[in-house]
């Protein structure tokens, strides 16, 4: 990822994502000492361009990761092409910490951007993966925001972890490796990932979570497939599911700078299925 795209891709993970808009989903008042329910997820499973519209894309690079809607392996879901480019499909939604809070999805890559060195979570040179997904915590203070980053890599051994080159607040853990014949679901606890990752109690709510495929640092070209993704409290084994499709009102440079809402011709730029 270039320069340019790095500093707005560590404004948008440390923090400034502040208040953001969306429901709240099971807040449960401090005093609350009932055990954990299964929530209703907010789900995304991608079988109508409708599902698209609570994403918002962000530019990262000169030129853009292109996702669209298509079927993969007898699933729908989104395609991310990445031709020596990088953009973050994004969704706010805030999720309280106290609720056992967790993120699943499929997700399986196709092709990995090409390196000249070894793979390595640290390599600024080359800071480019196949397939990846944050979650971002809240913070009042820009410096303090805290993210998750998890990682498909090509080589790398799974269970990897590593701080961010780019910042101490963002951890890397790499949940796959390798060509894949298939789709590969994930659940993670967010709050047992987060005590992993910088050894101290999850204390923010979840903001936000995003996904990437990039390949602009390498100048090369990348392709992976996500789908069925789910942010939600309790056991997500025995969730209620909801496809949603609500528009939202502000974009990630009203997150960053407070003054400009949404680009309708950005918006579309992402929903068209190719």
């Amino acid at each position: 990822m270039r320069r340019l795209g790095i500093i707005i891709i560590l404004v948008f993970l440390s923090g400034i994502i502040i208040g953001v808009p969306g429901e709240i989903i099971l807040r449960k008042r401090r005093n609350d000492r009932e055990s954990v329910r299964s929530a209703a997820v907010k789900r995304f499973l991608f079988q109508t361009p409708e599902s698209m519209e609570e994403w918002d894309i962000k530019g990262l690079s000169r030129r853009r990761t292109d996702y669209s809607l298509t079927q993969y392996k007898e699933k729908k879901c989104v395609k991310a092409a990445s031709r020596d480019s990088a953009a973050i499909l994004y969704y706010k939604q805030q999720l309280s910490r106290e609720e056992c809070p967790h993120v699943s999805w499929d997700w399986v890559v196709e092709k990995f951007p090409v390196r000249k060195s070894e793979e390595d979570l640290k390599n600024k040179e080359e800071f480019d993966f196949g397939a990846q997904l944050y979650v971002m915590f809240q913070s009042r203070f820009f410096l303090r925001g805290k993210a998750i980053q998890y990682v498909w890599a090509e080589k790398l051994p799974v269970g990897t972890v590593s701080t961010s080159p780019y910042t101490k607040n963002v951890r890397l853990m790499v949940l796959e490796s390798g060509i894949s014949d298939g789709w590969k679901h994930e659940v993670r606890n967010i709050a047992d990932d987060f005590q992993a990752l910088f050894g101290e109690e999850l204390k923010k709510d979840i903001s936000a979570i995003a996904f990437m495929t990039d390949s602009d640092s390498t100048g090369s070209s990348a392709v992976a497939y996500y789908g069925n993704i789910a942010l939600g409290s309790g056991n997500m084994a025995d969730e209620r599911t909801e496809e949603t499709g609500d528009k939202k009102t502000a974009d990630l440079s009203q997150w960053l700078f407070g003054f400009r809402f949404w680009d309708n011709n950005e918006r579309r730029s992402h929903q068209t299925a190719k």
